[in-house]
């Protein structure tokens, strides 16, 4: 008899624990997509910026700072910092592909403007010559 009422009892609680473990692994889904896609967004705009995923963010950068600034208390003159060039990088600095004068188009569309404001015409405008009508 305590066999049939432990086999019950475990049935029992299967039954009534199992849409709890159902909705838990529904609401863990849910999550797991969110997360999934504000990973996608935040990787296109880290992309489109010219950092990584792994690049330090501003507060550690200040973070750095600041522990640079209490082991050194008389710090020399700043100097001007090379850019730190990204290890995980697809072509090294030393390879022929790769290219450190990166222009991107918002680079151009301030020359463009500049331009603009100087009047300065980047080439000279050709007129077309007029089309002669041969009908007689």
């Amino acid at each position: 008899m305590a066999n049939f009422f432990k086999g019950f009892g475990k049935g029992l609680l299967y039954v009534l624990l199992f849409p709890f473990i159902i909705v838990g692994i529904v609401l863990y889904a849910v999550f797991g997509l969110f997360v999934f896609i504000f990973q996608f967004f935040k990787l296109i705009y880290l992309f489109f910026t010219g950092r990584t995923l792994y690049s330090d963010l501003e507060e550690d950068i200040a973070a750095k700072a600041i522990l640079e600034k209490a082991q050194n208390p008389n710090p020399e003159p700043a100097k001007e910092e090379e850019p730190v060039k990204d290890q995980l990088s697809l072509y090294p600095s030393d390879s022929p592909m790769y290219t450190s004068n990166y222009s991107s188009p918002f680079d151009t569309k301030k020359e463009i403007e500049k331009e603009v404001e100087d009047n300065t015409p980047t080439a000279e405008v050709q007129e077309e010559p007029e089309e002669e009508d041969f009908r007689q």
